[in-house]
């Protein structure tokens, strides 16, 4: 294990555990991501999309679990997994010091301080790493994950112009934003 779990209360005065995926967590993995697809304009897929098998996803954990160079972090609550966040760090050598980092919380978890708590992890876990970059893309239009991206010290460094473009025709562009740590 590359990360020690931690009990940590919500701004509601719920107690959540962020820890490391774990091979076990395959088949509710792909129901989180089905769900958490179908809640946000904001995430790269759609439900339908998630078409791994517990099997596929659980290769894929244990994979990211024997990688000096990924973290991947799951929040639980009452058994269930409600968040996760990764860290990968580039693997060439001029590049190493670069890492890029997501995050993704249940709708019904929103606004509660379950994603700053997984930016906090990633970044110490990124620095034990000797990683001094950290590296993210947003979507236009998410609001929430702006604020929280500028409260924690990441700038914006660039935009690609209709980076998604929905079933309905909307379009978002991809923001990049990074923070030296």
């Amino acid at each position: 294990m590359k990360f020690t779990a931690e009990n940590f209360e919500l701004k509601d005065g719920r107690v959540c555990i962020v820890r490391e995926i774990e091979v076990k967590d395959a088949a509710e993995t792909v129901e989180y991501l089905k769900t958490i697809m179908g809640e946000s304009d904001f995430l790269n897929s759609y439900p339908e999309e998630i078409t791994m098998s517990a099997e596929d996803e659980a290769k894929m954990i244990k994979a990211f679990n024997d990688s000096d160079d990924i973290l991947m972090l799951v929040v639980e609550m009452d058994g269930r997994l409600i968040a996760n966040g990764t860290l990968e760090r580039l693997r060439k050598k001029k590049m190493r010091h670069r890492g890029n980092i997501a995050v993704a919380v249940l709708k019904e978890f929103w606004n509660l301080g379950i994603g700053k708590k997984i930016l906090l992890c990633l970044e110490a876990y990124a620095k034990e790493l000797g990683v001094s970059q950290l590296e993210l893309d947003y979507y236009s239009g998410n609001e929430r994950g702006r604020a929280l991206y500028d409260k924690m010290g990441y700038i914006q460094v660039g935009q690609s112009p209709n980076a998604i473009i929905l079933k309905d025709g909307r379009s978002y562009s991809d923001i990049t934003m990074v923070k030296s740590i």
